[in-house]
């Protein structure tokens, strides 16, 4: 199965194509406000890149939120076009759990650790979300959360966590140097940053398992309400 990944829920602006579950080309840029103008070239190029064609490709992947939501709305009208023109299967991947997933496939959790993917959400909050480690895969621990950043260091307490995602530097931050937490760690930033790599290989297994999103009803999930924030 060949599968376009797009990845716009963050500073990360970027595509990929995964051929059964391999990522084959990937083209990113990290550029604040960028994502509107650089999104289509970057397909572009990854497709080039894969040596694949619009008639080749059997879906698309897009990262549904939480996360920016201005990149989110981009990303997704971007792959709706995209599937509507070549009559192509839509699928939105959840943002938290492909950074997860993106931390175990890199070996960076370690036993017994629970993982807290974490994206900034503005006016001193975050998105997170617990995963557990089963088999070499992520399951969700609960539901996506929009916490304050005091709320979020109470649910993690001293539990041994690995946080990884875009709010890794505001939840070092926030805990500081208190022996509190010293069962957290915090993923390297190659680790974890969001990967339209891992959204088109996620997107890969959700297709073949029969799980697809109507192009013409699905909405990327915000989260918050929509007014609250522009970025």
């Amino acid at each position: 199965m060949t599968v376009l990944g797009i990845e716009t829920s963050t500073l990360v602006c970027g595509a990929a194509v995964a051929v059964d579950g391999l990522v084959r080309a990937e083209a990113t840029i990290e550029l604040r406000n960028a994502h509107a103008e650089r999104l289509l070239t970057l397909v572009e190029r990854a497709m080039e890149d894969a040596l694949v064609t619009v008639p080749e490709v059997d879906g698309v992947a897009v990262s549904i939120g939480p996360g920016s939501f201005t990149g989110l709305r981009i990303g997704l009208s971007t792959a709706k076009g995209l599937v509507t023109a070549g009559e192509k299967a839509l699928v939105g991947v959840p943002t938290l759990s492909a950074l997860a997933r993106r931390a175990a496939s890199r070996g960076a959790v370690l036993p017994g650790e629970r993982v807290m993917a974490v994206l900034d959400a503005r006016r001193g909050e975050v998105y997170c979300q617990f995963f557990v480690l089963d088999r070499g895969d992520v399951v969700p621990e609960g539901d996506v959360q929009d916490l304050t950043l005091g709320a979020l260091l109470d649910v993690i307490d001293d539990r041994a966590v690995l946080v990884t995602g875009e709010g890794v530097a505001t939840v070092r931050a926030a805990a500081g140097t208190s022996r509190r937490y010293e069962g957290i760690r915090y993923a390297d930033r190659e680790t974890a940053r969001c990967s339209p790599g891992m959204i088109a290989v996620m997107g890969g297994e959700m297709l073949a398992s029969g799980v697809r999103d109507n192009p013409s009803t699905v909405e990327p999930r915000y989260i918050k309400e929509f007014f609250l924030q522009s970025r």
